[in-house]
């Protein structure tokens, strides 16, 4: 048998020129791919350092934003064509804080003296400052600034990102404002006389005032309010009473009538519609009605419904009435309810607010000339009045009180208090036995508080305006703490340096409020008063 030799050929091993060949081909591969790799690298690490960055600089811009806010008072800034700049300021709580860089390139703030970084690194933190007026032109001066430009470059600190430059504008209501006030410019709206005004809200920026004018007759006239520039500019005044006008106040019946209640002929209670053209904005009035035949000083209204009023006055033997006043809303005629006597022992200057369609609270000068308060009950069937238990809020003194609703069972009032100082006192309604109890009094000058006005900011702050020291025309703001019902006092603002006797105040908006009142030479003023919570606002 024969067997077959089966071969088994060998492969033959790589030439060293096809090594070459394959060495060739992987660099160039290699020479392809690692830029390619190097450049993902680069563009992962410059995107990673730009959200980085932009996410400083959010962090910066808010900082920036939400503290300069806040500003009460700018104290000192770096010239405008400074990189490597600083501001410093006085917040709401009197800190006074700074912002610049420090060494490490970062940006630094806190309490002058002790900062820590916030920030960075930056190449830039550059601080322009302007006026209210004039946006074109730097300024350092501390007293004028009212806007805040900065602009700050973050570094990127990928090895090709690129740097962050952001830039925000803030508007501050600060320096020499007095916690966020301001005022507008003044309107002398009666060059002859014009004291104790009351003013009542015709639409957002027509307001009626009326007011005692020359002779002491009656006199109203409607003001009109730019809100773009906050100023003033009257129409034609109108004469509703040539024999007396005296401590007129009003109450808007509908957006072209509204209830003016008065001291009139012979110092007897006078009531009468006055009626605006709202094409014209000239005023008349419709057949005035006596509603005390003796006499009636001092009055103060609360609006019912569209066609009844509860007026509060003070009588001949300088006891406190009421009476409800209804209005023929066909012929504007008005008619009175049977008056009720709330107290027999004195009852002067009084002031009203609704706590709802029945109840009433009245604030007034009750015996000793001591601060007293009560409520008043309706009854809407027969239009009878009824009082519960009357709660001295003062034992020593209390003046023109002023009231304001904070909520359904608390009150604010303002008035005239001990030394002739400003006071304000929480007044608390119990609406089930309609007590009244109060929370801690604060004196919000010390100095000289009379005849104050108050108007609801928001329901924990409160404008107060009144005839402050020199008799010259003071505001300032309160606020309440709800719970507590304690009160603290902003820094009181003078809006007129000369006079400013018996305000009166009218909301525009939440920021805005209108204020007629008493000013030099005994002529009627008004001003638009501005409040800025917080101090500032930041630009678009």
């Amino acid at each position: 048998m024969k067997y077959r030799k089966n071969k088994i050929g060998s492969d033959s091993a790589l030439t060293l020129v096809e090594m070459v060949i394959a060495l060739a081909i992987m660099a160039i591969v290699f020479a392809v791919l690692v830029p390619q790799f190097r450049m993902i690298l680069n563009s992962w690490d410059s995107k990673a350092g730009a959200a980085e960055t932009l996410q400083n600089g959010r962090v910066l811009i808010d900082h920036l934003n939400r503290n300069l806010t806040k500003a009460v008072k700018i104290t000192s800034v770096s010239k405008s064509n400074k990189v490597n700049g600083y501001i410093e300021f006085e917040d709401n709580d009197g800190n006074n804080l700074r912002y610049d860089i420090a060494a490490n390139n970062y940006v630094e703030f806190g309490p002058v003296g002790d900062l820590s970084d916030l920030a960075g690194p930056v190449s830039q933190l550059q601080f322009t400052c302007y006026d209210a007026f004039d946006l074109d032109t730097p300024l350092t001066d501390v007293e004028s600034i009212r806007v805040v430009k900065v602009q700050t470059t973050l570094i990127n600190s990928a090895a090709l990102g690129q740097n962050k430059t952001l830039t925000t504008s803030v508007y501050l209501r600060a320096n020499s404002l007095g916690d966020g006030l301001e005022k507008g410019t003044h309107l002398e709206y009666d060059t002859l006389q014009g004291t104790t005004p009351s003013l009542a809200q015709i639409d957002r920026v027509h307001y009626i005032c009326a007011y005692t004018g020359l002779s002491s007759d009656g006199w109203a006239v409607v003001l009109t309010v730019n809100t773009d520039t906050w100023d003033i500019t009257r129409g034609t005044a109108f004469e509703f009473d040539g024999d007396n006008g005296e401590t007129p106040v009003l109450a808007k019946i509908d957006e072209t009538h509204y209830l003016c209640a008065y001291t009139g002929d012979k110092s007897d209670g006078w009531a009468v519609v006055l009626t605006v053209d709202t094409g014209t904005w000239n005023i008349t009035k419709e057949t005035p009605f006596e509603y005390d035949t003796v006499q009636g000083t001092t009055p103060a209204l609360a609006k019912i419904d569209d066609s009844h009023c509860l007026c509060v006055y003070t009588d001949r033997f300088s006891d406190g009435q009421a009476v409800v006043l209804t209005i023929n809303t066909g012929n504007w005629t008005i008619t009175k309810e049977t008056p009720f006597e709330f107290d027999t022992s004195n009852g002067g200057t009084p002031g009203l607010a609704k706590i709802d369609d029945t109840h009433y609270l009245c604030a007034y000068t009750g015996p000793g000339s001591d601060g007293w308060v009560v409520v008043l009950t309706l009854d809407m069937g027969n239009w009878t009045l009824s009082r519960g238990t009357a709660f001295e809020y003062d034992a020593s003194f209390g003046l023109s009180p002023a009231l304001a609703q904070i909520d359904s069972t608390h009150y604010l009032c303002a008035y005239t208090g001990p030394g002739t100082n400003g006071w304000v006192v929480v007044l608390t309604v119990d609406t089930g036995s309609w007590s009244i109890s109060k929370e801690t009094p604060l004196e919000f000058d010390t100095s000289n508080g009379e005849t104050p006005a108050l108007a609801k900011i928001d329901d924990t702050h409160y404008l107060c305006a009144y005839e402050g020291p020199g008799a010259d025309g003071f505001a300032v703001v309160l606020a309440v703490e709800s719970g507590t019902w304690a009160i603290t006092k902003g820094t009181p603002y003078e809006y007129d340096t000369s006079t400013g006797l018996t305000p009166t105040l009218a909301q525009i908006d939440p920021n805005e409020y209108l204020c007629a009142y008493e000013g030099p030479g005994g002529d009627g003023w008004s001003v638009v008063l501005n409040y800025t919570s917080g101090g500032g606002q930041i630009l678009p």
